[in-house]
């Protein structure tokens, strides 16, 4: 090769080589501002119609300590804000699958799940509706009518009936609270209040 051609050749693609790019980027953008959100396939399992009245964050996950010292994780399958604009006031979430956490300093845990619940920044409060499935680390699987879990301590208040599975047999009652015990080291303490009956069974 002499050197004229491959002075021509040098030009050609000092040229040619970032017009193409230019065309390739303007190609994939006017092909995504073409997309029709109607036609396009569900994504996490959501309505993409949906996703455009209503924005929402898939796959969320809240993870904190509260002052006496339990870790709290809460994740959800999505979340919805209440409010028209994010960050104008305290904050009010929709969560579609929640799951709780609650792990204490004793290595002992208890957790809970529920089809939707409401995240209440103000009120500092996540209200889970029923049926509200907590367990524990002691044995209990209980089904609630609905779950209120406090976010700053650690205190869950199940309400609208309980009925499941206790380690000495199966229990129901009225309502129960979950809330922290012995110390900063300690664990938790579960009381079952109202009407509590206890069907003993023996090993």
């Amino acid at each position: 090769m002499n050197a004229a051609l491959r002075e021509t050749l040098t030009r050609v693609l000092r040229l040619g080589l970032p017009l193409s790019a230019l065309v390739l980027l303007m190609t994939v953008f006017l092909v995504s501002r073409s997309v029709d959100p109607t036609r396009a396939p569900g994504v996490a399992g959501l309505d993409p119609e949906q996703m455009t009245r209503e924005p929402r964050i898939a796959t969320a996950r809240f993870a904190s300590v509260t002052d006496d010292g339990t870790a709290l994780t809460i994740s959800a399958g999505s979340v919805r804000s209440q409010s028209a604009a994010v960050g104008t006031g305290p904050l009010q979430l929709n969560f579609t699958d929640p799951e709780g956490l609650l792990r204490f300093p004793d290595a002992s845990s208890a957790s809970f799940d529920a089809a939707t619940a409401i995240l209440d920044e103000t009120a500092g409060v996540l209200t889970a509706q029923g049926p509200v499935m907590l367990e524990n680390s002691d044995g209990y699987v209980l089904e609630l009518g609905a779950l209120t879990a406090m976010l700053d301590q650690t205190r869950l208040t199940g309400t609208g009936g309980v009925d499941g599975l206790a380690p000495a047999g199966t229990i129901r009652a009225d309502a129960l609270e979950l809330t922290r015990s012995g110390g900063p080291q300690g664990g938790y303490r579960l009381a079952f209040t109202g009407n509590v009956r206890l069907l003993y069974t023996p090993e």
